[in-house]
């Protein structure tokens, strides 16, 4: 069975209305002005007569850089004092995550060498850890979360590793 037809009026208004809304969307396009709108100009030193009228389809010039300030200059990289170097690596490693497992592995396996077992040392195993699991190496990810839980049982990274692989750490202490 059909569904039935609206009439009279109402069905004029469904049918008038959107092209009436047509009609005046084309109706503004066409009015439209292509030329950019003049824009006020800041009175400046130089001089009007050095100007020189642009063509139409040249692009507009640039405008000039700001000069640089303090800060942008204390931000630099060359006036930034050095930082530390296992910082360095774990800010490389944190990057590298999601797009280059194996390049994690290899900054890990680096400050390995450098800085050995230092107490950032849980915290690059943690992400040694995320890329493992990247790399679909899950049984030494399991097994490097075991490890840093055992070694570092009170430090967050270690505990936010054995959680991701989820390891539950035995209680410490006295059994009963």
């Amino acid at each position: 069975m059909d569904a039935p037809r609206p009439a009279g009026p109402r069905r004029a208004l469904l049918l008038g209305l959107p092209l009436a809304a047509l009609a005046a969307a084309a109706l503004l396009f066409m009015q439209r002005d292509d030329r950019p709108a003049a824009k006020a100009r800041p009175a400046s030193a130089e001089s009007s007569a050095d100007e020189s009228p642009r063509r139409r389809d040249e692009p507009p010039p640039a405008p000039p850089a700001p000069p640089p300030t303090a800060s942008a200059a204390a931000r630099a990289p060359e006036a930034a004092p050095d930082i530390d170097p296992e910082a360095r690596a774990i800010d490389s490693m944190r990057a590298a995550l999601t797009t280059d497992p194996e390049e994690v592995l290899r900054l890990d396996d680096a400050a390995s060498r450098d800085v050995g077992d230092s107490p950032r040392a849980a915290e690059r195993g943690q992400l040694r850890v995320r890329a493992l699991v990247r790399l679909d190496r899950i049984g030494e990810a399991r097994s490097l979360a075991e490890d840093l839980v055992e070694r570092y049982p009170d430090d967050p990274a270690a505990k936010s590793a054995a959680a991701y692989m989820g390891i539950h750490p035995r209680p410490r202490g006295p059994s009963r």
